[in-house]
């Protein structure tokens, strides 16, 4: 009886009403994205950034903006950190279970390999493109599981 009450308020109410009501009893989650970016010669671009654990080598990536695809925000910000511009971006895998935070994992390819990398250097400390059988031992198991991915 109440649920049909509650569903009947429902109804009535607006488009617009409806998606902010969702959004206040929803939780809430940061939505980040990574990519296995790949230049002509099949090497993989990783980079050791400012705000990450010391010494750790990863993937490019960081946090979507609002109304942007993951597409959108792997690009941007691949662009932003290294000055390189990607193309035929790929998901790989969605990975979970963090308190508040939601991690997309792509596999995307530089638009054009004479590209010039310019580091953003108030974040990213070095960035450069890895052989598969020489990437540095002081990287997440996910992120390298995420490369293999990425190949096969």
């Amino acid at each position: 009886m109440l649920l049909d009450a509650l569903f009947q308020i429902w109804r009535r109410l607006s488009g617009s009403l409806q998606w902010w009501f969702l959004w206040v009893i929803s939780s809430k989650y940061m939505i980040s994205v990574s990519g296995v970016i790949f230049d002509g010669e099949g090497r993989v671009l990783l980079q050791r950034h400012r705000h990450w654990v010391k010494d750790v080598w990863g993937l490019p990536g960081g946090i979507i903006e609002g109304r942007e695809s993951l597409e959108e925000a792997l690009a941007r910000e691949v662009y932003e950190e290294t000055g390189l511009r990607i193309h035929e971006v790929e998901l790989l895998r969605i990975e979970s279970g963090y308190k508040l935070r939601l991690e997309g994992y792509f596999r995307a390819k530089l638009i054009d390999d004479k590209q010039r990398m310019t580091i953003q250097e108030d974040e990213v400390l070095e960035a450069r493109f890895f052989r598969l059988d020489e990437l540095p031992e002081n990287m997440l198991l996910l992120q390298r599981e995420v490369i293999k991915q990425a190949i096969g």
